[in-house]
Formats: structure tokens, sequence, C-alpha cells
């Protein structure tokens, strides 16, 4: 799919640009912890699997990790480069270069994370986050969270990618589980998604 190949190059891009370091996510350590602090909301993580699809460069891992020691955590990501990085950082942390929309993973988890990977501007985003968010949605057992910008702002920066927030509501409720919680402009304009089983 296209909005693979094409954040992977940005990605890519990124890292060789920033290395190790919360800008080659394309985040600020500020948001990668009031986005990870949400999606953590999503349940107790005790003793539970959590697969983390977009784990970049890793950096969810450690949060969780501090939160829930006994979590058993996995992260997966299009960009290989970072995946090495990741590794590097945790020994013995499961790390691998998969793209969801093209391969299956052998395992299945209590609950699958997703966070900002559906921000960057491409042809049809929306249809790339319901993509991605129905393939993340089978492996997950209990519950899937994701994130994404609103499309509800008072501006807009052209390289980044908005949604209808009722628009992706209709669509988990349509495609996924009627068990599903929403909150909206929780901070700046982030919307945050929890799916349950």
């Amino acid at each position: 799919m296209m909005g693979t190949d094409s954040l992977r190059h940005h990605y890519q891009a990124q890292f060789r640009a920033f290395g190790d370091a919360a800008l080659g996510t394309q985040m600020s350590r500020e948001g990668q912890r009031f986005r990870f602090g949400k999606l953590l909301e999503i349940g107790d993580l005790t003793d539970r699997s959590v697969l983390d699809v977009g784990s970049g460069l890793g950096d969810l891992y450690p949060y969780l990790h501090a939160a829930y020691p006994n979590a058993r955590y996995e992260g997966i990501d299009v960009v290989p480069e970072m995946v090495a990085c990741a590794a590097g950082k945790y020994a013995g942390v499961p790390f691998r270069a998969v793209d969801l929309l093209r391969e299956s993973l052998p395992n299945r988890y209590d609950y699958v994370l997703m966070s900002a990977i559906f921000n960057n501007a491409m042809p049809d985003p929306t249809m790339f986050l319901e993509s991605l968010v129905e393939q993340a949605w089978q492996y997950a057992d209990t519950g899937l969270g994701f994130n994404f910008l609103s499309s509800h702002v008072n501006f807009t920066e052209p390289t980044m990618a908005y949604h209808d927030p009722a628009r992706v509501l209709a669509f988990v409720i349509g495609r996924l589980s009627r068990k599903v919680r929403v909150e909206h402009h929780y901070e700046r304009c982030d919307v945050a998604v929890f799916v349950y089983r």
C-alpha cells in the first residue's frame, strides 16, 4: 500500500537526520509522554501481552515497563533501521520489521497499541488508518488503542493528516466492535480511540 511505502521512506529520512531521538519519530518527548500516557489508559496491562504497532525507536517500551513491569511487550515497525536501533537499546525485547498490511503475525496479543502513526499527509489518510486498524484488530484478544489528529481544528499543517472522528467512530462500530470509547481533544487536537472485544 502506498501509505506504508511513503511512511517508510519518510521515517528513514527522519532517522538519518535525527538518529535515536524523539525527533527521529517526528515527535517531541512531551508529545510522546502525553500520547503514551493516554494509550495506557486502555486497561490494566499487568501480566498482559502488548503489541506496539509502529514502534519506531522503541520509546513506548520503557514507559510501559515503568507502569507495568510484568507486561510482555513486542514492537513492530516498517522501518528496519529503527527496528535495529530499538533492538540494540533494549536487549531481549522483541522488535521486528513487519508491514502489517502485507505480512501476517504468528501470535495474538491481549492489547495492540498504535501511537502517532496516522499523522502524516498522504492520499486518503483515513483509508490508510482504517486498513491498518482493521488488520491490527485481528491480533487483539482484549483491546486495541490508537490515536490520531482530529479534523476539528482551527488550523492545519500541510504535512499532517487530520481525520474526521465521526467517520472513524462509524468505521470502528461498523467493522470492529460496538465496545468503543473515544476521547476527543483530550489535549491539543488529539483523539484517542479504545476498542474492546
